[in-house]
């Protein structure tokens, strides 16, 4: 049985409330459903938060084992009241609930009944209640194994005060519901009450930096089983019952520089250890790495694929690979040649369920494409092992127990070396060896090798990303500024050319795009290595551009290409952490001519300058000979995560990077 649940992220700060208040004083949300009070009605803005839109005044989830026709269930009992603040805060009345409903004739399947809504609006200084009708109900399929209902609760505006009830019935009853305490919007009681019988035994783990007050206590339980004679047996049971309880949570929105905000939303996962019932032996399902890494293997849709048979193999000799000497070259002959028979449909996978379809039609997931190419590789006598992962925008790895079911991908390690590895991935179109998609550069990937002492291997540095230039012009008395730019583009800068010279109409469209970024007008241009399985790209471009001149004064950038233009970060505060894709590295020299007859008269003041961990380095010298100017600037960006407290330091660093970019220069007719 693959665990369906795993938790995110543990972490263990300390937590602030903030009070709630209406225009008059701090509300306590009535918890009684069907009968909001006065001071919910009249609640007009969110003090902590006066941009909420809607805020949650209560939530409650309670469960319960029950034993349906001696079969175990689990009940679940959802309410939500929320108190609309603004118009958009509307959209929060659109109920969607998705439930597990296979298509597969399975005897496992949720339901979902009981379900009720309900709006309040002040009217004339009455409580004006409108009701959901049946018919506002509708179901709709979302994938092969589940389905969601749908409903709009009618009356819903600014002002409305609305709630909702259901019921949940899961043959599941090995996997606990997760429960998400914090949400979009302010959340300003959430309660969850469940009681599990000593037969199952849970592993449950609190992520989030908001205190969720646990209480864990025990409980007596009675259930009833039926015999075929019609007899019926009472049996008594110690029942596990958690409560936990939620106050003022501030919301928690997604936001940019952050791959998967669920990482940092406080809540609670549940994962299954072990099954203990009356006569039969423990059954556990507490699994290490290890025993994972073996499952794995012996499952069909994954180990025993990694023992298919080369379908390319007769049609590989074409290659030429005994020819090649450097292991590197075989590599890249063997997955160009792969990459012309099989494309990636964009889906990322980790079992390889449809790899004869993918060869069959010419299109496939990641990981169809993946096995296909270790079975090339080893056709070849090159180790290779499949590496294991979650991916960044869906969530990190357990950090505090193994879960088979939070992988849901895997890339190829490469035997380099005997002791290297080089990684690929079928997903990769524009990249090159260790040039994976950002999605797949994770800090904790897993190398299925039984050979390794260590399994773990960091993939958030993986590779070279940098961009190195050359840049010479001229300037004239009237103010033109005409030369070339050479530039080598390497690693994902590399593979980001590539994706945007495809996304072009043609050449001369991306051009046009590069003419209006830069404020140049190209006069030449080339590339080399563009359409190659490559590390780099080249450019190279001849160029004019027209600085400012104003009576016997000419002003000019003398970078004349930006690095920046302005600070990427630009929220005063930041609530979630603040990650970035990949390490960088960029590195730029400029020499310009002086006119005859000009000096300089102004000129920008040399920087040195580093973030506080010294993980983010910007140098920029300008120094003259004779009518020259050498302009050399670099910078190195190597920290991949900060938390929301060193924001303001990296958004000054930024700042300053940016206004030293668009820093002028001044030239003064002599």
């Amino acid at each position: 049985m693959r665990t369906l649940l795993a938790i995110i992220l543990l972490l263990s700060l300390g937590w602030q409330g903030h009070a709630q208040q209406t225009d008059t004083g701090t509300i306590t949300p009535s918890l009684k459903y069907g009968k909001p009070s006065d001071e919910e009605l009249q609640m007009t803005v969110y003090a902590a938060d006066t941009s909420a839109t809607a805020i949650v005044l209560y939530s409650k989830s309670r469960a319960r084992y029950e034993l349906i026709r001696n079969e175990f269930q689990l009940m679940y009992n959802y309410e939500v009241k929320i108190k609309v603040l603004k118009s958009e805060g509307a959209s929060y009345a659109n109920i969607e609930i998705p439930y597990y409903s296979t298509e597969r004739n399975s005897p496992l399947k949720e339901t979902i009944n009981q379900i009720d809504a309900s709006a309040y609006n002040l009217e004339g200084g009455k409580v004006v209640r409108t009701k959901m009708k049946r018919d506002l109900i509708f179901k709709e399929r979302l994938n092969k194994n589940y389905e969601q209902i749908k409903f709009s609760i009618p009356a819903v505006r600014e002002g409305t005060v609305f709630e909702y009830q259901y019921q949940l019935i899961s043959d599941l009853y090995y996997s606990i519901n997760p429960w998400e305490a914090q949400k979009n919007i302010p959340v300003l009681l959430t309660q969850c009450d469940i009681v599990i019988p000593e037969y199952f035994q849970f592993n449950l783990e609190m992520r989030g930096i908001h205190q969720l007050n646990p209480e864990d206590k025990s409980c007596n339980q009675t259930f009833h089983i039926q015999y075929q004679n019609g007899e019926t047996e009472m049996i008594n049971c110690v029942g596990r019952q958690l409560q936990f309880t939620g106050k003022e949570l501030p919301a928690l929105r997604a936001d940019n520089y952050v791959w998967c905000a669920d990482d940092y939303r406080s809540g609670v996962n549940f994962e299954l250890r072990g099954l203990n019932f009356p006569g039969s032996v423990y059954k556990s399902f507490a699994h290490t790495w290890t025993e994972i890494d073996k499952i794995l293997l012996e499952d069909e849709e994954f180990g025993s694929l990694l023992k298919m048979r080369n379908p390319y193999r007769e049609e590989m000799a074409s290659l030429s690979l005994d020819k090649l000497a450097d292991r590197q070259e075989k590599i890249t002959a063997i997955y160009t040649f792969l990459k012309k028979k099989i494309s990636w449909n964009s889906q990322y996978k980790l079992y390889g369920g449809e790899v004869k379809k993918a060869i069959k039609n010419g299109t496939g997931s990641n990981a169809d494409i993946n096995f296909v190419l270790m079975s090339m590789l080893q056709d070849a006598q090159i180790p290779c092992y499949p590496v294991v992962m979650s991916r960044k925008n869906v969530g990190i790895l357990p950090l505090t127990y193994p879960s088979i079911q939070k992988l849901n991908t895997f890339v190829v390690g490469i035997a380099d070396t005997d002791s290297t590895f080089v990684f690929l991935d079928g997903s990769v179109t524009n990249g090159y060896l260790n040039t994976l998609p950002p999605v797949l550069m994770v800090n904790r990937a897993r190398l299925i090798n039984n050979n390794r002492e260590d399994n773990w291997v960091d993939l958030s540095k993986l590779g070279k990303h940098q961009i190195r230039s050359i840049v010479k012009a001229r300037i004239d008395t009237d103010g033109k500024i005409a030369g070339s730019r050479q530039a080598g583009y390497t690693g994902q800068y590399a593979a980001e050319f590539r994706q945007r010279y495809q996304a072009a109409k043609d050449s001369a469209d991306f051009i046009q795009k590069l003419e209006t970024e830069e404020n140049i007008k190209v006069t030449k241009y080339q590339t080399t290595e563009l359409n190659s399985f490559s590390a780099r790209v080249m450019e190279t471009l001849e160029f004019e551009k027209k600085a400012t001149v104003n009576n016997n004064l000419i002003y000019l950038n003398p970078m004349v290409f930006l690095h920046v233009s302005k600070c990427p970060f630009t929220q005063s505060e930041r609530q979630l952490p603040l990650e970035t894709p990949y390490p960088e590295q960029l590195i730029q020299v400029t020499q310009l001519t002086i006119p005859e007859g000009y000096a300089l008269d102004e000129i920008p003041q040399s920087l040195n300058a580093q973030t506080e961990d010294k993980e983010g380095v910007c140098r920029y010298t300008i120094k003259q000979e004779g009518n020259q100017l050498f302009i050399t600037y670099s910078f190195n960006y190597n920290k991949l995560i900060h938390l929301a407290e060193e924001y303001k330091g990296v958004k000054a660093f930024w700042e300053l990077v940016a206004e030293k970019n668009n820093e002028i220069l001044v030239l003064k007719k002599i």
